[in-house]
C-alpha cells in the first residue's frame, strides 16, 4: 500500500460524454497504459472501465464510462446509458469531454444530467484539430453556453497531443478529498484477465470487421490455463457471439482468414500483457438478438 499520509488525497473521478469524443484514450494516457479499449466505433466500451492513477500523495480511480447515445434504441444501448448516468453521482468529480469546435445537442443533455452537487469538469479536445482563425472563433463562441452548466473548469485539451493533461490532472486533485489509498499503487486497473482479454479480442473484431458488426458481437472468455504442461504458454478460449446468422462468415472470412487475423492480432497484444506464449483459440456462435436479450446482458455484466 501507499505509505500512510495524513495528506494523502484519493476519489473516483468519472469521465462521460458522447461516443468517440475520446474518453477511453483519455484515460489511457493519463494511466500510461491501454487500459480501456479504443476503437474507432461508437459505444466501443460497454462496461465501466476504472483506471488508477497513482503517486506518494494522492490516487485518481477514474471511471471510463460507455459512450452516451440518445439515439440508438437498442436494450444493450439504454442499459449503456443508464451505466453511465449513474456513474457520476457518488463521485469526486466529474469529467465531461466534449469536441472543441462544434456543440451537439446530446452535449447538452449530457450536461443537464450532470449532478449539481459534484464538481464537474468540462474538457474540450481535438484541440490540436483546431488550426484557423474561424476554428477558433467557434470554440470561444460554445464557452458562454457551456458556463450555464456551471463548471469548475473549462480546460482545452488534446488527448492525442497529451497537451494539457498534467493540468487536468492538478485541477482534478483539487476537488479531492483527504483519505486512505483506494487500492495497491501497484495497480492500475481493477479489471479481471477474463474481461481484459475478452475486451481486446473485441476490439479486434471491429477493428477487423467493420462497422456493421459492431453493436452485434460480443465475447466471452469460457478458458483461461495458465503454465500448461509445465510450460509458459497461456491457454485461452474464447465464444465470440453474434446475432445474426448472415455475421457468422464475415467475421470468420473467405478460407477463416478474418478469424485468423483477428486470433493473430488479440495474440500479439495478449503475449505482452500476460508475458507469456498464447495458445489462443475462437469459435463464433449465433444467439439471436442477444443485444437484445436481457437474460443475456445480464449473463454478459451488462446491467
Amino acid at each position: 500500500m501507499v505509505k500512510k499520509n495524513d495528506n494523502f488525497l484519493t476519489g473516483y473521478v468519472s469521465i462521460a460524454g458522447r461516443p468517440n469524443v475520446g474518453k477511453s484514450s483519455l484515460m489511457n494516457r493519463i494511466i500510461g497504459e491501454p487500459v480501456s479499449i479504443v476503437t474507432r466505433k461508437k459505444q466501443t466500451t460497454r462496461s465501466p472501465v476504472l483506471g488508477i492513477l497513482s503517486s506518494q500523495d494522492y490516487q485518481i480511480a477514474f471511471i471510463d464510462n460507455p459512450g452516451i447515445d440518445f439515439k440508438n434504441k437498442l436494450l444493450l444501448n439504454k442499459r449503456l446509458k443508464k451505466i453511465a448516468f449513474s456513474n457520476v453521482i457518488y463521485t469526486s468529480a466529474n469529467i465531461v469531454v466534449l469536441e472543441a469546435k462544434t456543440l451537439f445537442s446530446d452535449d447538452l443533455k449530457i450536461l443537464s444530467n450532470m449532478p449539481e452537487d459534484v464538481p464537474l469538469i468540462i474538457a474540450l479536445n481535438k484541440i490540436d484539430k483546431i488550426k484557423s482563425v474561424s476554428d477558433k472563433e467557434a470554440m470561444y463562441k460554445i464557452v458562454p453556453e457551456l458556463e450555464k452548466f456551471k463548471p469548475v473548469n473549462i480546460l482545452p485539451i488534446s488527448v492525442k497531443k497529451s497537451y494539457q493533461l498534467e493540468l487536468l490532472v492538478k485541477i482534478i486533485k483539487t476537488y479531492l478529498p483527504v483519505g486512505e489509498p483506494l487500492f495497491e499503487n501497484t495497480l492500475i486497473t481493477d479489471q479481471n484477465l477474463y474481461f481484459r482479454i475478452s475486451e481486446i479480442i473485441r476490439k479486434n473484431i471491429i477493428n477487423c470487421v467493420g462497422d456493421e458488426l459492431h453493436y452485434n458481437i460480443a465475447v466471452e472468455v469460457t478458458k483461461l490455463q495458465k503454465g500448461y504442461a509445465r510450460s509458459s504458454c497461456t491457454i485461452i478460449e474464447a465464444t465470440i457471439f453474434t446475432s445474426k446468422l448472415s455475421h457468422k462468415p464475415m467475421i470468420i472470412g473467405e478460407g477463416g482468414r478474418k478469424l485468423k487475423a483477428i486470433r493473430l492480432r488479440s495474440t500479439k497484444e495478449l503475449k505482452i500483457i500476460l508475458g507469456t506464449n498464447i495458445h489462443l483459440s475462437l469459435w463464433v456462435k449465433l444467439m439471436t438478438c442477444w443485444n437484445k436479450n436481457p437474460s443475456f446482458l445480464n449473463h454478459m455484466g451488462i446491467t
